[in-house]
């Protein structure tokens, strides 16, 4: 949201879609944040933390999460998400559907 509104704010008004990638697991995200000098939020960081030893505990506060945002989002304006699955599609999927985006048949 920052990003769109900084490149608004210079007049450039190209559609920017944000990437999801939800934190389901505790230590790859923390060697991305090592790689990438990231910011990674300290609330999601301790609860995250709290469930290193319970890899399904730490899905599920990843899918929860990574929901919140991508409904902030959506309803900021974002015209889409990009999900980064990593070649892990399942916290994806749950996303899309607590997000009710399942498209009807």
């Amino acid at each position: 949201l920052r990003l769109r509104d900084r490149l608004a704010s210079v007049g450039c008004h190209t559609p920017v879609i944000p990437e999801i990638m939800p934190a389901t697991d505790v230590r790859q995200i923390e060697r991305f944040a090592a790689l990438s000098d990231a910011h990674f939020p300290g609330a999601l960081a301790r609860r995250l933390d709290a469930a290193r030893d319970r890899p399904g505990d730490a899905h599920a506060i990843g899918v929860e999460y990574a929901t919140a945002m991508a409904e902030r989002l959506l309803a900021e304006g974002a015209p889409g998400l990009h999900y980064i699955t990593l070649n892990r599609s399942t916290a994806t999927l749950e996303i899309h559907q607590n997000l009710h985006l399942d498209t009807p048949e």
